[in-house]
Formats: structure tokens, sequence, C-alpha cells
């Protein structure tokens, strides 16, 4: 199934309580037909976790997009290793690209920030726990990092640089990532560098592709 305008997101995390699934169902709802979609990774939060309820009609439409729509689903670190019985026609890939134009991966394997901080990631997601508990503002961990911009800058600034050396040296004009949960449209190098943000917070971003333009989205739920 061939088509020539491409819908991608990324960070959905099924099985999040922080997932917008509402507002990710009317977007698709409004999707062009046949048009390919690409998720980009960390679609599923915990692949050791059965999905209940709405998370997993959302996980049920996918599956059945991919019989009217291609649909592009690139691993990401936190469903590297999830595996469904029923597939539908999903293809699942490690990465993909739409010619020499844009490059699509995850970003975790650009990223050398987090995997080499394990501690600081381990006691950081515990003190977030805590703040919950004792009844400060419910918000998914990485929207509660952003409370400290500088450091959450130097996670989006490697991820960001090593996808445009990544890119630059397989002969892409482009890279589209995801993991970070931060949406930008960086077009200071001769590589552009974008990422789709996540579900798990507001604002929500997705990325089209046609023929002739490359366009970071916000996507507005009412």
């Amino acid at each position: 199934m061939n088509s020539n305008k491409y819908f991608v997101v990324s960070d959905l995390h099924l099985g999040n309580n922080y997932f917008n699934y509402q507002a990710f169902i009317a977007w698709l709802d409004q999707l062009p037909l046949n048009a390919t979609l690409v998720l980009n990774g960390d679609i599923i939060d915990d692949p050791t976790q059965q999905l209940n309820g709405n998370h997993d009609s959302v996980l049920k439409r996918i599956i059945a997009e991919s019989s009217r729509r291609s649909v592009i689903w690139i691993h990401g670190n936190h469903d590297a290793d999830f595996h469904m019985e029923d597939v539908g026609e999903i293809q699942f890939l490690r990465e993909w690209n739409i010619g020499q134009r844009l490059l699509i991966v995850h970003g975790h394997k650009l990223d050398n920030v987090m995997p080499n901080h394990p501690m600081f990631k381990w006691v950081f997601r515990r003190f977030h726990d805590l703040c919950v508990m004792v009844g400060l503002r419910d918000m998914h961990v990485a929207q509660y990092a952003k409370r400290w911009p500088r450091l959450y800058k130097v996670l989006n600034n490697r991820v960001a640089q090593n996808g445009i050396k990544f890119a630059k040296s397989k002969g892409f004009s482009a890279i589209a990532c995801g993991h970070t949960h931060f949406a930008l449209d960086d077009n200071k190098s001769d590589v552009r560098y974008l990422n789709t943000g996540s579900w798990t917070e507001l604002p929500l971003y997705y990325l089209s592709v046609d023929s002739d333009n490359i366009v970071l989205h916000e996507w507005v739920y009412e």
C-alpha cells in the first residue's frame, strides 16, 4: 500500500496513565485515506504489563489501521521487547526513511546521557513518585524533569547533535526522533533535526510529510 503522505508520532506510552488516548483517537480519525502512519518508538510504556480498557482499545485500533493503510512501528527503548500475538499488517523496524529526505529513528541509541547515569535516573524517578504522593501536581516524570531546564537541555542537545551526525553520515537531509519528550524543529545545521515530543503531556505534536513539505504540527483536541 503506497502513499505519498506520511504522518509521524512518537512516545504514546500506552499503559501509562498520562497517555492522552482520546486526543490520539481523534487524531487517527482525521488522517487522510491511505496515508502512511509512522509510530516512532515508545508506543508501549511497559511491555511486561497487560493493557486494559481504553489503552487496549487504542492498540487494537492501531492494528486495525494496518489493514487500510501502511503502519510502520519503529522500536524505542520502552517497546523494543514488546510482542503481540496479532500484529495485523504492522511493519516493525529499527529505523525507517522517506527517500533521502528524512531518516526516522526513535533516538534512544543517540542518547549517551541517561544510559550513563542510571543511578541518577533511578533516584529522580523515586523523587518524582514521592512528590506525587505528598500531593504535588501529578504529571509524567519527563514533564516533571523539565522543571530543571538546564539539565533537560543537556539531554535534548546531545540527542539532537548525535542525530544530526548520524543522519549526515548516511546522506540524509533531515532526521526525526522522539525519546526526549521535547518537540523541536531545528534548521540551524545542514541537517534538519525534528522531534515529535510525546503524547503524555500537552501540547501534542505530530509530523506530516508530503512531496513538498516536512512540517511539525501541534494537535489541538477539543
